[in-house]
Parts: structure tokens; C-alpha cells; sequence
């Protein structure tokens, strides 16, 4: 069969792929390290596998004229996951931005000083893939940068992705290439020189189990099923040769221990970062994401705990949820009974991140819109003024001109990830017979986690009601954790505090479902 030439352009790059008449576009471009966001694992529900088509392409379909408006159709803008291939054809890849507090430029001396020995640390986040330079004679954290991680191509969540690594070992090999690729964008992001690289001695990558084995090539089965453990724990040292020659030959790479179950070695970098080790008593912290990781300890014993909270405070399985991209919604007021969006650059806004999402709902439960239960209340007077209509189910309207809509759905999505953060740290104060009350630091971290408004996270019941001032907002716990990670010493202490730390399998916590619908609620608990 005669195969036709597919040639992806992302920038000024330029790939050239023979393929088979009739494979999916989006098939073809998870075969190359080029980026595509691809969160729903090409089911067609999420419409954000856009690219710019030159001709080639099946006609749209259903579900492309459902989220492609006409002007987009017009220039050429197709779905990947439903995009066919017919003919010789060209595709143009947007860039995928993601806007994160993980970015950041400070110190310049590792510019200045050259003989200063460097070192890279990678916190590989099932979503985000940052990169932070160091000095390592003072361990200071320079400058950081994040970019997608591109096996979002394999779906926004952890399970699709070791679903596809278990069911084919060629997508498993595709998994580790993107893992790599995205490590490559993150520190290409940092835009340091080529000598600069070579100044590079030594680079820590931390990440969950599901990104760790994936990037080590080792076996993710036991992952994926019950009671859902790696197949080692243990810390990988001179691990070169799993990265494809990405760094100097003569830098050391070096990828932690893990905890146990889904809790992995950004959660142990973040332990390290927030000196659970030697703390002045009872605290906690909670990485929010897509694998929500949830740590307590009452000055002696630590316990961990990671929950599926699932990609809705990343705005993924949301109506009209985004990424963090200019335009997207943050915060939402109602004053003098409008609604009133605070948008990324103030650009026209385009849909609701995780934050935003929270903040919205908030604000509608306050107002008596959304009632405690998550109900779109029909009868509010507000309801009379937003209350709209999606697929016959209630809506609230948030912006006519951009149609912007929350969905029952959509808060029923919010309310089952913070239910299970609620639950996890519940389970871990109960264990150490701790209240919220006896928090003294609770750290939020991590890309969502680092920005959430706090106030929204205390009133919808994200998180327990520890003492106000207690509270800090950490961007980048397990950044900063893998940079302490570098030095001979801070690996040390990491594998100490690896081997005290105690992981809580949540299955097997006989409370957890009762606590977990207790927590649906949207009120502070």
C-alpha cells in the first residue's frame, strides 16, 4: 500500500513521516517528540488537540464542527484525534504555553562566576516538567523555567498513561521518549548556553512512580492495579544511559527513592524542602495536582498519602476548562450583582483554570447560586439572570460574548477531586491523633497548589480548617526539594527521611469512602 508523506512543523522544526492512508493524525504525531495537549487521550471530549491542517485531511467530523468554530475550520484548525489521513498533507503544531509559578529568574551568578560547578534539577510533574540551575558550591537555586509535559498525548492522567504503557510495549517506549523529550523543552526553557550546559555536574530528576518508572523503562503493571506499588522504591544512581545522552558524560544523574504506592520522590523532595525531618511540630503539606500527594507529621512519625484527585484543578474535564494560557479565568468576583472575571494578562478570557474554577464556585455558593450540596439552584434570583441550559442540564453563564458556561458536571468534577484531598489528610491527622487545630505550617505547593487562592480552597472545604495564618503558599516545593537533593548530603538525607516515612494505602483505610462523601459538601469542613 502506497503510504503517504506527512510533514509536522512545529516552529522551525520539521519532521517527515511516511504513514499508512486512514491513521489518525493525532497517532502520528505520539511517534515524534513534538508537543500536542491531548488531555481526554484523543477520546475527542476536550477539543484541545488543535493543529493548522495544509490540505491531506478526512473531512471534519461530528465531534470536530461540535468544537471547532467556523472561522477555525476556515484557516485550516483540525482536532488530531479525529484528523485522518488521506492524502500527502502538512500540519502545523502550535506551541503549547503553560503559564507557571515554577518560572522564575533570580540569581545571575552562575553566569558571572564560570568556574562555579552547576547542577540541574528536573521535577518531572505528570503535567508541568520544570527545571531549576544551581550552584552547587552554595546550592543556591538560580533561575527556573516549565514547559507541558508532551505524554499529556497519552491522556491528562496518570492512568491512562500507564494503561497505554501496559497494554503495548512500543506506546511504553513512547512514553519514555516523551518523558525525555519534555526534560529536554523544560531545560531548553532556561535558555542556557551551550558552556553553560557543560557546566553541568550533577542533575536530580524527581517525579511520582508512574513518571519515574516510565522515564527508568521499568515495568508499570503493578502500578496500574491494586494495591498499586512500584516495582522498586529504591534510589537510581548514574542513570546516563536512560537519558539519551540529554546531559555531559561526565554528569552525574541521579533519580531518588520513592515512598511507596503513588507517592514518589517529588513528594520526598518536598518532605526534604520542608524539613519534615526536624520539625518545630505538627505540619503538613499537600502537593495539589492531577496525583495529589498529601504529607503530615506530628513531630515524630511521617505519614504520606496520595489520592487520584484527578485533572480538574488543572482545568481539564471541565466544560469550559483550559490551561493556564493568556485569557484564562483565575478569579471570579460578583460585585453589584455582575460577574466580574480576573483573566492571565487580562487578554479576553477564554475559559476557567483550576483556581478559577474554585473561585467561581465559591463565589456562587456565597450568593445561594450553588447550594451546599453542588446543586445549580433553579430557584435563586440569580439562576433567573445566568441560569442557562447545556445539553438540557443546568448551567451558569459566566461570560455571553466568549460563551462561557460551569456545568453541573463541572462543580460535581470539583467536588470529588477536593473530596479526596479532604479525605487523604483527614486519614493522616486521624492516624497521628492530630487535629487541624494543631497544624503550626500547612504548605500548599506545587503549580496549582503555589497560586490557589486560599480563602475560596478554606470555603469550599479543599482543605481542613487549620488556623488561617498557618497557611503558606509554596510554588516550588519539589523543585526546590530536588535542588537540596544535588549535594552528596541532601541525597543522604533524602534516603533517611525515604526510609521513615511511612506511605498509607487509602484502599485499605476502612473511613476513607465515609469521609470522602462527608466531604462533597461545599463548605469548610
Amino acid at each position: 500500500m502506497k503510504k503517504q508523506k506527512v510533514t509536522l512543523i512545529y516552529g522551525e522544526e520539521e519532521k517527515n513521516i511516511e504513514a499508512e492512508k486512514g491513521l489518525l493524525l493525532g497517532d502520528i504525531i505520539a511517534t515524534t517528540e513534538l508537543p500536542l495537549e491531548q488531555p481526554c487521550a484523543g477520546r475527542g471530549t476536550c477539543g484541545l488537540c488543535k493543529v493548522i491542517n495544509e490540505g491531506g485531511l478526512t473531512e471534519p467530523d461530528e465531534i470536530e464542527l461540535e468544537h471547532l468554530l467556523q472561522g477555525e475550520i476556515a484557516v485550516g484548525t483540525r482536532l488530531a484525534c479525529r484528523a485522518r489521513i488521506q492524502d500527502d498533507t502538512s500540519v502545523i503544531l502550535t506551541p503549547v504555553v503553560v503559564y507557571s509559578n515554577k518560572a522564575f529568574r533570580g540569581s545571575s551568578r552562575y553566569k558571572r562566576e564560570k568556574n562555579i560547578p552547576l547542577g540541574l534539577a528536573i521535577d518531572l510533574g505528570t503535567t508541568t516538567v520544570a527545571a531549576y540551575i544551581t550552584t552547587l558550591d552554595d546550592g543556591e537555586v538560580c533561575a527556573g523555567a516549565a514547559t507541558l509535559n508532551q505524554q499529556a498525548v497519552f491522556g491528562a492522567d496518570i492512568i491512562s498513561r500507564l494503561a497505554s504503557a501496559s497494554n503495548d510495549q512500543k506506546n511504553a517506549e513512547r512514553l519514555h521518549k516523551l518523558a525525555l523529550a519534555s526534560i529536554n523543552h523544560a531545560i531548553d526553557a532556561l535558555k542556557l548556553s551551550k558552556k553553560i550546559l557543560k557546566r553541568v555536574k550533577t542533575v536530580t530528576i524527581v517525579g511520582n512512580p508512574a513518571m519515574h518508572h516510565l522515564l527508568a523503562k521499568l515495568p508499570v503493571d503493578k502500578l496500574a492495579v491494586s494495591p498499586f506499588q512500584p516495582v522498586s522504591n529504591l534510589a537510581i544512581k548514574n542513570a546516563n544511559k536512560l537519558l539519551g545522552g540529554i546531559f555531559p558524560e561526565d554528569a552525574s544523574v541521579n533519580l531518588p527513592p520513592l515512598v511507596g504506592g503513588f507517592v514518589g520522590s517529588d513528594a520526598l523532595a518536598c518532605l526534604a524542602y520542608f524539613e519534615f525531618d526536624k520539625p518545630p511540630g505538627p505540619i503538613a503539606a499537600i502537593d495539589l495536582g492531577t496525583n495529589g500527594e498529601v504529607m503530615v507529621t506530628d513531630g515524630k512519625r511521617i505519614l504520606t498519602g496520595s489520592t487520584a484527585a484527578g485533572p480538574a484543578f488543572e482545568g481539564v474535564n471541565i466544560s469550559c476548562g483550559c490551561r493556564a494560557v493568556d485569557g484564562a479565568i483565575v478569579k471570579v468576583n460578583i460585585q453589584n450583582e455582575d460577574i466580574q472575571l480576573e483573566t492571565i494578562a487580562d487578554a479576553p478570557p477564554v475559559g476557567l483554570t483550576g483556581s478559577g474554577l474554585i473561585s467561581a464556585v465559591f463565589e456562587f455558593c456565597k450568593i445561594g447560586l450553588v447550594d451546599e450540596s453542588g446543586k445549580i439552584n433553579p430557584d435563586s434570583p440569580y439562576y433567573k439572570r445566568w441560569g442557562t441550559k447545556n445539553n438540557n442540564v443546568r448551567a451558569i453563564r459566566m461570560d455571553q460574548e466568549a460563551n462561557i458556561f460551569l456545568t453541573q458536571k463541572d462543580i460535581r468534577e470539583l467536588q470529588k477531586a477536593k473530596a479526596a484531598i479532604w479525605a487523604t489528610t483527614e486519614i493522616l491527622l486521624n492516624q497521628l491523633d492530630l487535629s487541624p487545630e494543631d497544624i503550626q505550617k500547612l504548605y500548599l505547593t506545587g503549580s496549582f497548589g503555589g497560586k490557589i487562592e486560599i480563602d475560596s480552597a478554606i470555603g469550599v472545604g479543599l482543605i481542613p480548617k487549620v488556623n488561617r495564618e498557618a497557611i503558606v503558599s509554596v510554588a516550588n516545593g519539589a523543585g526546590f526539594g530536588a535542588a537540596l537533593l544535588l549535594s552528596d548530603n541532601g541525597f543522604a538525607l533524602g534516603e533517611k527521611i525515604a526510609a521513615r516515612a511511612q506511605q498509607i494505602d487509602l484502599d485499605r483505610a476502612a473511613d476513607f469512602p465515609k469521609l470522602f462523601i462527608g466531604a462533597m459538601k461545599l463548605t469548610a469542613n
